[in-house]
């Protein structure tokens, strides 16, 4: 299985190194890494300079930040990969976190008929292979209290908050950006929202479309709250108007499952196709074959588009860190058509 780790950053170059030598030190042997560079204004180019020899780091920078929802998708759509996760820029993770999470992958079961297994589109009795491989992680907050997040019945808290009950930790949640996913999660039923509830809605159509988790109660990294963390600053907009926006619209989504919308019936009307026209690539650097992902779920255009920033930005690909020119074209020309 090859596994890729996405990391989007932007102005985060003094933690950056933290998250990038956790992820190349992963034990689990297919690992690549993605660096979606956000448009960051301080050092981060600089930053990533000094790993750029190492031939499993993809290196993608864009000209102005769109948002973290954007580089994620950035980052689903370039590459050779079988299962993705995503870690912040200030995320440190456990050197099997990638080994634990594809072991869970592998686990098999299923469809006990005690369970309403059909309303989520499977066959009673069927069998059941795991999409998303989630875990425990350990938080360090600002005012130095470690807290070990392992409770799992957030996963389904939008869904039946009655369920939930109150929390000693604010944000005493289970992290699904970085959850392991199968690139089918992603063929079947697009890329990320933008929004700034990216990973929230994710999670609930995963769910709500049938996709099988499973829960590792290890903690698979450590997450550190900063003064300048996205949940913590206000400039970042997460506590505002933007924010309930936003929310609202996964209210709106979560309707259509509590109104009957489940499993395959709730794939196309839930589905959101990658859209990145606009978005401008300033820079790629990649020893690997750079390929579109033609399963993804693409907006009109946006194949055409991706291809022409990649090859109008080849300028940047030359010398011994990565392929020709010649062969990246090749490559992408006729997924272009």
């Amino acid at each position: 299985m090859k596994v890729k780790i996405v990391i989007p950053t932007y102005n985060r170059a003094h933690c950056l190194p933290q998250a990038l030598d956790s992820a190349l030190s992963q034990t689990y042997h297919g690992t690549e890494v993605t660096v979606v560079d956000d448009g960051s204004t301080d050092n981060t180019r600089q930053v990533i300079e000094r790993y750029l020899d190492d031939p499993r780091l993809t290196y993608i920078r864009l000209k102005t930040n769109g948002g973290t929802a954007a580089a994620k998708n950035m980052g689903l759509v370039f590459g050779d990969y079988d299962a993705v996760t995503f870690h912040d820029s200030d995320d440190v993770a456990s050197p099997n976190k990638v080994l634990l999470q594809t072991r869970a992958l592998a686990l098999k079961g299923h469809a006990d008929d005690i369970l309403d297994w059909q309303m989520l589109g499977h066959e009673p009795g069927s069998e059941l292979n795991v999409d998303v491989a989630v875990g425990a992680h350990k938080f360090i907050k600002l005012d130095g209290s470690v807290h070990i997040i392992d409770k799992r019945i957030s996963l389904v808290d939008d869904f039946f908050p009655t369920l939930q009950s109150p929390s000693k930790t604010e944000g005493d949640w289970v992290l699904i950006n970085s959850g392991l996913f199968r690139r089918r999660c992603f063929s079947r039923l697009g890329g990320y929202l933008d929004s700034v509830e990216e990973d929230r809605e994710l999670r609930n159509r995963l769910i709500a479309c049938g996709h099988i988790f499973h829960f590792i109660a290890e903690p698979l990294l450590t997450k550190v709250e900063m003064a300048v963390s996205l949940t913590t600053n206000d400039d970042t907009g997460y506590r505002g108007e933007k924010r309930k926006q936003d929310r609202d619209e996964v209210w709106r989504r979560n309707r259509l499952y509590r109104n009957g919308k489940w499993g395959n019936d709730a794939v196309e009307e839930s589905k959101v196709p990658i859209d990145l026209n606009g978005v401008q690539i300033a820079e790629i650097i990649s020893h690997q074959p750079l390929t579109i992902g033609h399963d993804l779920p693409l907006a009109e255009g946006t194949r055409k588009f991706l291809s022409r920033e990649v090859i109008r930005n080849t300028h940047s690909l030359g010398g011994q860190r990565t392929r020709g020119r010649d062969s990246i074209v090749e490559e992408l020309l006729p997924q272009a058509v």
